[in-house]
């Protein structure tokens, strides 16, 4: 049984669909195995009860799971699910959390009996076949496999690498992508989230889905790691146009979000991809360089509907672009960015501060250069070290990560690996925090607002605040950073933040402080930091911002210092309100899985109840 772990809060939300399961589900289903699938996106009731029911029904004898780093609580879960309903259950977890780092994979997810190292539509189906018959597992290329599998005993000490997990022979890399499958949308009932708004990056359409046309990227960013291999392989357009037409069949596909690492990396290939798109009438976005982008590559985008570019940007410092080892200059950066704005095809891209090289200085330059150019709506973030790339090495190195099981435990925090003392990174990070909603506008003239409580969604009509078009959207999720894109220019706009909401919020803080004394908020992003001074009852000396980064920690928000979280021990908090809402499903199981007296924890959405006529506004 391949089990897809659980993204949502509420079943029924649209989610990003990942195709790295489907993939090897199908491919598992070519090999002849029989194969039952479970998608937890789309189960109501606990993940135990539901894993151990499948199991039961369908008399399972071999569980797989994966993802990545950030969600290995929704990946434990599974696999202790299986073995605490049957010991001799074997289980298998794949994904960016083994393959970067596989011994702090497997012992972070601790019931894990085998991980797949790399791709798995190879590895996965021969390591089933000779599990069923019986055979040496070390025979399989591909794999980790832990001591208690092999008869052997974990060794005490704290260094995953020297527990005694056992690598088998690396695994090739699949060269020829057109021989695997297409991914088993049916088997994870895609069809049940196809026909909901996306509300993603900018998306705002229904039938959005997601597809790839090549893997990995031939180039090595520090701040990279590369799931898919360190070789990058193309499909056929043939194939891939293959499988689009059956989605457009059966799924009534609008919008195609085309995940590839590096989309543009033949420019021959981005026309004839161009031409052969266009009479689909579809909109798509997909990922670029800088350096690669022209004027005649954006007329046959923009002609063949691509609505979106997204481009790692990183820094408006040379310096640092070279330190990142980007091999890319700023100037290529401006002009791309300009064109690509004045061919009205929407940006998607972000700065991240804090490489091995930054300064205050170099911060600053790309700070200014933002706030100077608010109309691409760039993001802003940290650096993060994830497991498996070379700022990992480096911080393990500089003993910034002092235990790598208890990196991925607190969920990959940021780490200061710049040149920036603690009091410059503070700034950074205000700045980072505040700045970022101030790039987009609320669009012009909002009306026929309608706001539907029991989804949590809002939709309005407005116009566009650059060419004047009026737009109208619908079903847009309250509190999510997601931007709204003009439909005729690209230009992006923010939520409005309606006091209608933000008085509902309020009003329940109030209720929750009176009945529970003391209220943490965990995880403060830029969307949240901007609507403080619209929330008063969060600004009760009782209410208290929490956030798991080490850099937020000590920052000051609207006057309310960021605490990191064993302020809830400390202070015996026991409900904690998550206003990150597309993290809240990992952010409470880290909570229940470390702060066992923590009683509730609430999804800020679930505070945006209407108010009772005549009652009062308590703050």
């Amino acid at each position: 049984m391949l089990v897809m772990p659980r993204f949502v809060d509420k079943v029924g939300e649209w989610y990003q669909f990942p195709l790295g399961i489907p993939y090897v589900s199908s491919c598992m289903k070519a090999a002849g195995l029989r194969v039952y699938t479970l998608n937890m996106n789309h189960e109501e009731g606990s993940v135990a009860d539901t894993v151990q029911a499948y199991i039961k029904k369908y008399d399972i004898g071999m569980l797989l799971t994966g993802g990545l780093s950030f969600q290995y609580n929704a990946i434990k879960e599974i696999l202790q699910a299986a073995k605490e309903y049957d010991p001799n259950i074997v289980t298998v977890a794949g994904g960016g959390i083994i393959t970067s780092a596989p011994e702090a994979g497997m012992e972070v997810l601790a019931f894990a009996d085998y991980g797949i190292i790399g791709e798995g539509e190879e590895t996965t189906p021969e390591l089933c076949k000779v599990v069923a018959k019986g055979g040496d597992p070390l025979s399989v290329n591909g794999l980790i496999i832990a001591p208690r599998v092999l008869g052997e005993e974990l060794r005490e000490t704290p260094n995953p690498y020297k527990r005694g997990y056992r690598r088998t022979l690396p695994r090739k890399e699949v060269r020829d992508l057109d021989s695997i499958p297409f991914p088993d949308y049916d088997g994870f009932d895609f069809g049940r989230i196809a026909g909901n708004m996306a509300n993603l990056l900018g998306i705002n359409e229904d039938h959005a889905i997601t597809m790839t046309s090549s893997r990995s990227c031939p180039f090595q960013c520090t701040f990279c790691f590369h799931t898919s291999g360190s070789h990058y392989r193309k499909r056929s357009l043939d194939n891939f146009f293959g499988e689009l037409d059956i989605l457009v069949e059966k799924y009534g596909i609008k919008y195609i979000f085309v995940s590839d690492e590096l989309f543009a990396y033949n420019f021959k290939r981005v026309l004839e991809f161009c031409a052969r798109i266009k009479p689909y009438n579809i909109r798509w976005w997909a990922q670029f360089r800088v350096s690669d982008v022209t004027e005649e590559m954006l007329r046959a985008l923009k002609d063949a509907n691509c609505v979106t570019m997204g481009f790692g940007l990183e820094s408006a410092d040379d310096r640092i672009l070279e330190s990142m080892n980007k091999k890319i200059k700023f100037e290529q950066t401006e002009r791309a960015l300009k064109l690509t704005y004045d061919y009205g095809i929407t940006i998607q891209g972000g700065f991240i501060f804090g490489d091995v090289e930054e300064t205050l200085e170099t911060a600053t330059k790309t700070l200014n250069w933002w706030k100077d150019h608010p109309e691409y709506g760039i993001t802003l973030n940290f650096i993060t070290a994830y497991p498996g790339t070379p700022l990992y090495k480096q911080a393990l190195q500089r003993g910034l990560i002092k235990d790598e099981v208890q990196f991925i435990r607190d969920g990959c925090p940021v780490v200061n690996l710049s040149k920036m003392s603690k009091s410059e990174m503070d700034w950074v990070a205000e700045q980072i925090m505040t700045l970022p909603q101030r790039a987009f506008l609320v669009p012009d003239r909002i009306r026929e607002v309608t706001l539907d409580y029991e989804e949590k969604r809002i939709g309005f009509t407005g116009d566009c605040t650059s060419c004047g078009i009026e737009n109208t959207w619908k079903n847009v999720r309250f509190f999510t950073r997601n931007v709204l894109t003009c439909k005729d220019c690209g230009k992006k706009h923010k939520l409005p933040i309606l006091h209608e909401v933000t008085d509902c919020i309020s009003h329940s803080v109030a209720h929750l402080l009176t009945e529970k004394g003391r209220v943490a908020f965990w995880g403060i992003n830029d969307y949240f930091a901007n609507m403080l001074p619209d929330l008063p009852a969060v600004q009760n000396e009782h209410a208290y911002l929490i956030d798991n980064s080490r850099i937020k920690q000590g920052g000051i928000v609207e006057g309310k210092v960021i605490h990191a979280p064993a302020i809830l021990n400390e202070l015996g908090i026991d409900t904690v309100v998550i206003p990150v809402v597309s993290y809240v499903t990992t952010i409470e199981k880290q909570i229940r899985a470390e702060y066992p007296h923590v009683k509730e924890v609430i999804n800020i959405l679930d505070l945006i109840q209407p108010i009772e006529e005549g009652e009062a506004l308590v703050c």
